[in-house]
């Protein structure tokens, strides 16, 4: 019996820590929507961050990112840079946090 307590006492402390390291993660995401009239590029940067997310990715979710996709972003390391396509637009992901 007390085994089976310590385990899920280390499970649910587990899930904890687990729930709480997304909320800390912050990304920088550029979003390159195409030439505009002038023949400039049209770009729109985003600072994402979990804080107020009620799930992992749900940013990433909402955009309309594959879980392939998410997977990817998931696992960036801070600093690491991924560009993607989602739709046909370039998006530009940095994890700074």
């Amino acid at each position: 019996m007390i085994t089976k307590l310590k385990s899920a006492g280390k499970a649910l402390i587990k899930a904890f820590v687990e729930a709480q390291q997304f909320h800390k993660r912050i990304w920088v995401v550029s979003i390159q929507s195409g030439l505009n009239q002038q023949g400039s590029i049209l770009n729109d940067t985003y600072l994402v961050s979990e804080d107020d997310f009620e799930t992992p990715m749900q940013w990433m979710h909402k955009k309309g990112y594959t879980t392939d996709l998410i997977d990817k972003i998931d696992s960036m390391k801070l600093s690491q840079v991924f560009t993607l396509k989602v739709n046909g637009i370039e998006h530009s992901l940095m994890r700074v946090k």
